[in-house]
């Protein structure tokens, strides 16, 4: 009896993520952000293709399920990844591929004339996540990277995390962030500016021109690619936001890497497809992503209209650049480093 309370002791004090049982599929636990497009227009592509969706609404879930060794790889940000292992959340993560996007911008009020974080010194801010309010999780720690490489922290401004539909609820409305609940109660100024990725900045955009803004007309004030100097893999206008990881117990596994290879392979040409569709194809590509996030997170009661993923498209915002080179890793450790502040072991690569 002793021994059985020591074991229960033991398993409800380790949160590290149980190894994944053999699956003829690979469980791919993702939110619903732009990593997830080039695997569902895949998976349209090739419902055949040795791969299921394990939705989850944020960076707890995330851990959660992995912990219940309900998932064998993760598609995030590459600095969420490199989070989760280097925070022992999931120490076994093994980094597969790397997606150049053009991906996060501030969005502002085009009265304002925004074009630097330091115009927005002392102003209201929102970082706003899918479902949640992204605190923590890829949409903070890029938006706190850009801060600083901006010579500002949060203490420099006033920032409150919300879910993109109430975010949007007090940008429509320009209220006070404290009459949302989530937000610090000293903060009674509107919202000045919203991080956000595509496509739903340019939804965003989109809305604020058709719509019953109080105040008419947001813009990208401020493109967050471009303030991280001083790395030569990637042009300036991309960085390396998107990523797949995958278990190394699985990768261990011949028959798992088998199929590792052959869905990598798969999103690599559904990235492609997505970079490089216009008109027709493009509105038709943008009804798979849209049909694919209302089939997989109808339980977060999202909308992304294929209207504005094909306005994303079209219009050169939304890039998913599959062709990163292999010298990338040399930057890409040094870009997550700033990121996440703490370097990723080298057993974290296993770029294919």
């Amino acid at each position: 009896m002793f021994m059985f309370k020591i074991i229960v002791i033991l398993s409800c004090a380790f949160s590290f993520a149980l190894p994944a049982v053999a699956q003829d599929k690979l469980r791919i636990a993702a939110t619903p952000n732009p990593n997830i497009f080039p695997l569902l227009v895949a998976m349209a592509d090739d419902p055949t293709l040795p791969v299921e969706i394990v939705p989850v609404a944020d960076s707890k879930e995330i851990d959660t399920v992995f912990q219940q060794g309900k998932a064998d790889g993760l598609l995030a940000m590459t600095y969420t990844i490199a989070k989760k292992v280097t925070s022992d959340k999931i120490p076994d993560l093994r980094l597969v591929y790397v997606g150049l996007w053009k991906g996060f911008s501030e969005v502002t009020y085009k009265k304002d004339e925004i074009k630097n974080f330091s115009d927005l010194r002392g102003k209201g801010l929102i970082v706003s996540g899918p479902t949640g309010g992204g605190k923590n999780g890829g949409p903070d720690f890029i938006f706190q990277a850009a801060l600083k490489r901006s010579g500002m922290t949060t203490a420099d401004v006033h920032v409150c995390y919300l879910p993109v539909m109430e975010a949007v609820k007090l940008l429509k409305e320009q209220a006070p962030l404290n009459s949302n609940s989530h937000c610090d109660p000293s903060f009674s100024m509107p919202a000045s500016g919203i991080s956000l990725v595509e496509p739903a900045a340019t939804g965003l955009i989109m809305d604020s021109i058709m719509s019953s803004f109080s105040v008419s007309g947001m813009e990208r004030g401020i493109s967050y690619q471009p303030l991280f100097t001083g790395y030569t893999a990637w042009p300036n206008d991309q960085l390396p936001h998107g990523g797949l990881a995958i278990l190394g117990s699985v990768l261990d596994n011949p028959e798992q890497a088998k199929l590792v290879s052959k869905v990598l392979a798969a999103y690599k040409k559904a990235a492609e497809k997505i970079n490089t569709a216009r008109r027709f194809r493009a509105m038709g590509v943008a009804k798979v992503i849209s049909a694919g996030i209302e089939q997989n997170f109808h339980a977060y009661k999202l909308e992304l209209p294929a209207m504005v993923v094909m306005a994303a498209m079209v219009r050169g915002n939304m890039e998913f650049r599959s062709d990163a080179p292999v010298t990338i890793q040399d930057d890409l450790n040094r870009f997550l480093t700033e990121v996440v502040g703490t370097a990723p072991p080298k057993s974290f690569y296993a770029l294919q």
